[in-house]
């Protein structure tokens, strides 16, 4: 699938990133600092944002 979708050279970008996840401290969402919720938070708007952007572009097309 990822050579479907032209990502296959994401690999080791991905693996880094997932790496650098794994150091991360295990915090709840109400332990964090303002400013980690809002990353939390714009993380999960961007991801969103990608999976739901070909639906809405499919739909109005």
């Amino acid at each position: 699938m990822l050579e479907w979708l032209e990502l296959s050279g994401l690999g080791p970008h991905l693996a880094r990133f997932r790496r650098w996840l794994d150091k991360m401290p295990n915090r709840e969402f109400s332990q964090l600092g303002v400013w980690g919720k809002f990353g939390r938070l714009m993380l999960v708007l961007a991801v969103l944002g990608l999976i739901s952007a070909p639906a809405i572009w499919l739909l109005a097309k």
